[in-house]
Parts: C-alpha cells; structure tokens; sequence
C-alpha cells in the first residue's frame, strides 16, 4: 500500500510538470494492484495502467479500492495468462475481468513452450503467469500486431464462437500490448469493458494468424476423441497443434465442428493440413479402427474482410489414432 502511495504523491508532483493523464502506469503480479491503487489514489487521473497477469492470492476477492480496476484510470487494459490452475498449482493470475479490455491469452495455462510436468518446479509454476510481461515487453515497437477476438470466454473461443472484431462501440477488434492506436480516442472509454481471447506463437514476436477451421463430417459413424492438427506451408510449419479442447469430444456423423487455429505469422502459403483424431482407446479395443468420413474442411482467414484467404480439401476418410496428410488447395480471394 506504501509503495502505491508513494506513486500516487509523485506522480502530480513530477519535477517535469507532467499531467497525469500522461502518465502510463505498468504493474506485473502484485505489482498491477499497486499501479492500480496509485491510480484510485488520483481519482482515475491517470491515462492508461497497464496489468500484466494481476496477481490472485489474496486478490481474487478484494475489495476494488485495494485491487486494481477500470476506474483506476482513463484506460486500463490487462493481460492474463495463468487464469487456470497449474494442476496442482492454482493459479497465479486472476481470472476475473479487471480493464477496460481485459486480454486472456490461449487457455490460461501451460503456454507455448512451459513444461507439463512438475518435474521442473519452478518453470512449471511460473512459467504462464511470466508470459504477460514477454508479451508486453515484445510488443513495444513490433510491426506485428497480436489481435484479440470480443468473445464472453475462452470456451467460447476455442469453439469457434467468436470470430468477428463485433463489439458495441468498438469497430475493431482489440490489439495487445503497448500500442493503443487502434483505441478510440475519446476519453473516458466509450465503449462497455470488452473481454478479448487470443492465441499466440512459440517465438518472439508471438504475432498469429488467425484461422477457422470447419470439418464437416459424413457417414454414419461417430467417435470420442480429441483431434490434433498441423499446417505445412510453403514456408515452415507449425507445431503439432490440439484445436478441440483439453478432453475428448464426441463426433457425430452429418455435424459440422468449427475450432480456432492461431498459426504462427511466419508460415505461409499452406499446401498440407496433418489432421489426427485421438481416441485414446485402449489397444484391445483397437484391433477394429474406426474411420471418419470428411465431406469437406475449410480454412478460413479471421477476421473476416475482403481479400479473404481460404483453403479447403474434400472427400477425406480419417482413421482413428493415424496421422493424415491432406493435402490443400487454396480458392480463389472471396469478399465478405
């Protein structure tokens, strides 16, 4: 609380004479609460705080006056990236929407490149709520933007329900990091706090293409499995990719299933789509491999504008725990 105090005395005290508004406060783990105190102490004055991964011990439920908040400052955004529990570890980051424009970042734990097993402790622990602060920082004079589809969860996300920029008041979809010139200048914000849910890349500058991925399926067979996929382009491939969810889900015959694919910026031109639907089955039950027959699948470029980039294949049969290399050919632009 001291130290948000002391922030909050300097700051209009400043020896440059400097308005509050334009002061930008950024806070990591606890240090989010304290910028976001220092700004309640300014009676929102501040212009923009920025929180990366809000700490959630003894956080989750505090009082607004004690934890940071959208009022604390003219515009606040936050990222999230340990929203979901390490299993065993809870998680480190809050869950909750605090900003103006609250960023959740892939599934809200076991990022890109963070070990899945305890073994290595400290890594396993820290490693998705220190992604907020390498996203942030990466941003800062990158010509690649990180885009973030409205969406009211990541669930919703990761089926595919949000892939317009939509958002009242708002006529783009958010950007994250440093640079605000996609924001409306208007201030205080009007639009209503938006929740925004985006994938990232392994490498710096973490920047994706956005894709949906349609299966349309036939037949008259169904299977629970879990599906994984990965795209080979004229230029690199992405890792080995799971689109539908951390547990298996059921897939019926004559339904289409739509997933996100953030795809790293770097691959281009997509010529092989690597497809595999895991049952998981044990071996015994395998000896009889179920097949999935695919009337066509699309990719789709997001969001959605003109000169849209689109990729397909049809007439496909899937077998159960095989990989499959279908190869894809690319539609001529379509407008929306």
């Amino acid at each position: 609380m001291r130290h948000a105090v002391k922030v909050s005395v300097f700051i209009p005290q400043n020896q440059h004479g400097f308005s509050p508004e334009l002061f930008h406060l950024v806070g990591f783990g606890v240090g989010a609460h304290v910028a976001g105190i220092a700004g309640a102490c300014l009676e929102g004055a501040v212009g923009r705080i920025t929180g990366l991964d809000p700490f959630s011990p003894q956080f989750s439920e505090a009082d607004s006056r004690l934890s940071l908040d959208y009022t604390d400052a003219q515009y606040v955004d936050v990222i999230h990236t340990n929203f979901n529990a390490n299993e065993p570890i809870a998680a480190l980051g809050v869950s909750r929407p605090l900003g103006h424009v609250d960023f959740y970042v892939g599934r809200g734990h076991l990022l890109p490149g963070c070990p899945h097993a305890l073994m290595k402790r400290e890594r396993y622990i820290l490693c998705s709520h220190q992604w907020a602060y390498r996203l942030f920082t990466s941003s800062i004079g990158s010509s690649c933007p990180i885009t973030a589809f409205p969406c009211l969860g990541v669930e919703d996300y990761q089926k595919a329900l949000c892939t317009s920029c939509h958002h009242p008041g708002l006529n783009t979809c958010p950007l994250l990091g440093y640079d605000i010139s996609w924001l409306p200048p208007d201030r205080p914000i009007g639009f209503q706090p938006v929740t925004a849910v985006l994938g990232i890349a392994v490498k710096e500058p973490f920047c994706v293409s956005p894709f949906l991925l349609e299966v349309h399926l036939v037949g008259n067979v169904s299977l629970n499995a879990q599906l994984f996929v990965q795209l080979k382009g004229g230029v690199g491939k992405t890792p080995v990719m799971l689109v539908s969810g951390p547990s298996p889900m059921q897939f019926d015959p004559h339904q289409t299933y739509q997933f996100m694919v953030s795809i790293d910026h770097r691959v281009k031109e997509f010529r092989i789509l690597s497809l595999e639907f895991n049952s998981q089955r044990l071996l015994y039950l395998q000896w009889r491999k179920i097949s999935i027959q695919i009337s066509h699948l699309v990719l789709t470029q997001l969001p959605r504008h003109k000169g849209l980039v689109v990729y397909s294949s049809r007439s496909l049969t899937a077998v159960e725990n095989q990989r499959m290399e279908v190869p894809l050919q690319k539609e001529p632009t379509r407008e929306e």
